[in-house]
């Protein structure tokens, strides 16, 4: 009987991956004008075939071969803080984004001039971010990046991505300025004209769609 032996990295070649640093278009070839058939945002996972060039990647991206530039790449993940929520209710609050200001000098005013409608929702977005506003025990700071972590009643969880285009002052949390005084852990921004009928009458953005649904069970804040 003759064994024979193989090299153990050539049956099971390492897989290499890479971050994305910030909303990349993925393209059909390598070339600046080529077609855009698709879209990578900041911290999503990508597998990378081989590097082209100095400029770009090839990545496998719904099992085709596809383009990236390679400078929006990331040899590791970014780092985040992650908090228990400190309330088991499934209330989640909205504020019109009219109530923030749009005084470019000032870091709200910066972040709203980048806000895109979910028409779907009537939530503003950054990339691929909804905007939401939390107390100052998780961050003080505009523009930072959270995932809120859901549970829904069958006990599934999901992930909703977020980022911070307001602050709630002090004055209106309680409980170490983690929640805010109606009960919620995020407030979201919103434009009120296209909110569905439930959400209006509940105040709450669960009834907006499937996403927003379940109690937030953790809160991951990115460094």
């Amino acid at each position: 009987m003759i064994l024979e032996f193989m090299n153990p990295t050539l049956l099971k070649a390492k897989s290499n991956y890479k971050y994305v640093k910030a909303t990349l278009n993925i393209r059909a070839s390598p070339k600046k004008k080529s077609k855009i058939v698709g879209q990578l945002y900041w911290n999503d996972k990508v597998k990378v075939v081989k590097k082209v060039n100095k400029k770009w990647y090839q990545i496998e991206y719904k099992k085709k071969k596809r383009y990236v530039y390679a400078e929006y790449l990331r040899k590791n993940s970014y780092k985040f803080k992650t908090y228990s929520s400190p309330t088991s209710n499934t209330f989640k609050s909205f504020e019109d984004s009219k109530f923030i200001t749009s005084n470019k000098n000032i870091p709200q005013g910066k972040l709203k001039d980048k806000y895109h409608l979910d028409y779907q929702s009537g939530v503003w977005m950054i990339g691929d971010r909804y905007c939401i506003a939390v107390g100052s025990y998780y961050t003080k700071k505009i523009g930072v990046k959270l995932d809120l972590v859901l549970s829904s009643y069958g006990g599934r969880k999901h992930t909703l991505k977020c980022i911070t285009a307001d602050s709630k002052a002090d004055r209106d949390t309680i409980n170490k300025h983690r929640v805010h005084k109606d009960g919620s852990v995020a407030e979201f921004i919103v434009n009120t004209r296209y909110l569905s009928k439930s959400t209006k009458m509940t105040g709450d953005v669960s009834c907006a769609g499937k996403k927003f649904k379940g109690k937030i069970v953790k809160i991951k804040v990115y460094k």
